[in-house]
């Protein structure tokens, strides 16, 4: 958003000459980011009269009570929160439960896993207590 305006912003890479001979980390060749183009996709007429924008299919912007919500933001949140959380903690229990010590082998740091263990762990708890 651009005051009442809604543009899309383009990049593209370019592996230019002046840069050919700098490598990254990898050893391979730098490709800089440039602005590409812009492209007005909604004006403050259209604005008023918005109820969503779909890329590829997928909702990414919504008009929820008078706003522009980011809904892919929104699903990123949801998806993390319901899918991959519970799955960071059902790895850690199976750790536990083989006694596995180096989860970090497995690219999941051992701090992640604590600090998202330790809810969970109490909510177990109490659902066994009743």
């Amino acid at each position: 958003m651009n005051g009442e305006n809604l543009w899309l912003c383009s990049y593209y890479y370019e592996a230019a000459d002046a840069y050919k001979d700098e490598t990254g980390p990898k050893g391979l060749p730098v490709a800089r980011r440039r602005d590409g183009w812009s492209f007005l996709i909604v004006d403050a007429d259209d604005l008023q009269r918005l109820n969503r924008i779909t890329l590829d299919g997928e909702t990414i912007l919504a008009q929820t009570a008078g706003e522009l919500v980011d809904i892919s933001a929104l699903s990123w949140v949801s998806e993390v929160a319901d899918v991959f959380v519970p799955q960071i903690v059902q790895f850690h229990r199976l750790l536990e439960s083989v006694g596995a010590t180096r989860a970090e082998d497995l690219g999941i740091p051992t701090v992640v896993l604590q600090n998202l263990a330790s809810p969970f762990d109490r909510e177990r708890e109490q659902e066994q207590r009743f």
